[in-house]
């Protein structure tokens, strides 16, 4: 990582390393810049409908802001308890239109918590932690977007994680 831990969240947590609070808004929950790209984090807890209407719009903004200000490419990470499909199909699209109104392409992917748990914890277990392995996760999850609906896409979300913590037991 090129920012510090401490700098890569934004909201305030206790000494078991707990958050005491959400993020502030106008921003993500997390940027993690490393050497070769940028994550960034949003966490949510809201499920219903509402979180494409709630969730949709800002966390688009969010990757978009930060991939304009930089040259390495940027990953969204999307986590919630509970994927809304019209979450999903949004950020299966990607579209955003920037101050210049030229469209660009957004490269976010959303988990279910216990997905995004099993992924990291199986990198954990193994004593295999890679950013790498993020990067290729992430990678592989943007190429299948375009071919599928997305009732597809999450199928193919799942299995690709699955794939992925294979390869790294």
């Amino acid at each position: 990582m090129i920012n510090k831990p401490y700098e890569a969240r934004r909201f305030k947590i206790d000494q078991d390393f707990l958050p005491i609070g959400t993020a502030p808004g106008n921003g993500p929950d997390l940027i993690f810049e490393l050497e070769n790209f940028i994550l960034v984090v949003e966490v949510t807890l809201t499920e219903s409908s509402r979180q494409e209407a709630v969730e949709g719009e800002p966390v688009r903004r969010h990757v978009s802001v930060i991939a304009e200000r930089t040259t390495k490419p940027v990953y969204g990470l999307f986590i919630a308890n509970k994927i809304d499909i019209n979450t999903l199909e949004t950020f299966r699209r990607g579209e955003w239109f920037n101050k210049d109104e030229q469209r660009v392409r957004l490269n976010i992917v959303p988990f279910t918590l216990i997905q995004f748990k099993e992924f990291f914890e199986a990198q954990f277990i193994n004593n295999k932690v890679n950013v790498q392995y993020v990067k290729d996760l992430l990678d592989r999850c943007c190429i299948l977007r375009d071919s599928q609906e997305a009732s597809e896409w999450r199928r193919a979300i799942s299995s690709v994680l699955t794939e992925e913590i294979q390869r790294i037991g």
